[in-house]
Formats: C-alpha cells, structure tokens, sequence
C-alpha cells in the first residue's frame, strides 16, 4: 500500500512523507509499560500498523505519544534488541529507557516546537546567562 504519513498536525512539523510499504501487523494499540516511565500503567497509541518498506519497518500509530518505552516497539512484534538501528521520535523521554540498551545515539534536529538544538530559538526576556543556553554558565546557590 502507499499512504502519506505524518505532517497533519500543523506545517511547522514538517510535510507529509509517502510511504509505500507492506502491512506487518495490525493492533490495536494497548500494551503495559515496562521500561523506567510510567512502570506498569497501560498504554494506548490507537490503532497501529507496522509497514515494511524497503527493508524498514515503520510503526504507526493514531495518538500522538512520544516514544519513552522499548515497550511500544516490542507490542508489535519488534524486538528492539535486535535491530541494528532504531529511530524513535521523542525530545527526550526516550533516554531513560534507550540509553541502557544503546550503542549510539544520534540526535537529529527535525523541525517543530521540540529540539535538543536550543540555538535554533529566539529567546525574549531570559536573564543571562544561563545554563544550557550559555554551557559556560556556573550555578552558584543564592
């Protein structure tokens, strides 16, 4: 099947991306939490897909929800142990429970609100300096 995934929020996002793919799995995305965050409380991501296309397999979901737990990927029949490389859309949840299991990981500054890259931004009215705006910055308690 071929389908346009993503870039339907907003177009500071990003545009939709095509897709052309086979269907892997159906779910309906309900799974437990396992790793570090939200340890045993149910997760939802709405009806999910896995698509094979060329040699990736690409997980969608309905939700919107950033990837924090090896969990969401294991629901699905995807060991992530077991894949050489794996991509998880999330600012910074992910850490808890990825870097454990990683080799490498490798930050990558896509377009929206949400970046590791903080010189990507105007800021207006901060008093500086200030960490991590300024990685100089020393923290002396008042």
């Amino acid at each position: 099947m071929t389908l346009e995934v993503g870039g339907k929020v907003d177009d500071r996002h990003g545009a939709p991306v095509r897709v052309t793919g086979t269907v892997r799995t159906l779910s309906d995305g309900r799974f437990v939490h396992r790793g570090p965050m939200m340890t045993g409380l149910p997760g939802r991501l709405g009806a999910t897909a896995v698509l094979d296309a060329n040699d990736v397999k690409v997980i969608l979901i309905s939700y919107r929800w950033q990837t924090l737990d090896p969990e969401m990927i294991r629901f699905v029949g995807i060991d992530p142990l077991r894949e050489k490389i794996l991509v998880v859309k999330s600012t910074i949840h992910y850490r808890a429970a990825f870097e454990p299991i990683a080799k490498e990981i490798i930050e990558v500054d896509a377009p929206g609100l949400s970046s590791s890259n903080l010189a990507r931004f105007e800021y207006r009215r901060v008093r500086r300096p200030i960490f991590p705006l300024d990685p100089d910055t020393v923290y002396e308690p008042d």
